[in-house]
């Protein structure tokens, strides 16, 4: 679940996670420090390679619309 890899248990989970991203500014600054520091994050992220992003939102059971309405 995105909220426990972001470290977020309330709310908006996809909404929170997009605000820590931007938060952190370069994207791939943040992914870098995430897949470093946070196991589960690397654990998700590693799990997700090679999938589309629908496929990844489907199976970590999270609306992938409701994210392209927010970015």
């Amino acid at each position: 679940m995105a909220s426990s890899i972001f470290g977020y248990n309330g709310g908006n989970s996809i909404l929170n996670a997009v605000q820590q991203l931007r938060a952190l500014g370069d994207p791939n600054q943040a992914y870098s420090q995430l897949y470093q520091y946070n196991p589960q994050f690397r654990q998700f992220a590693d799990s997700m390679r090679g999938k589309t992003p629908e496929q990844a939102f489907r199976e970590s059971g999270l609306d992938f619309d409701q994210f392209k309405g927010i970015v």
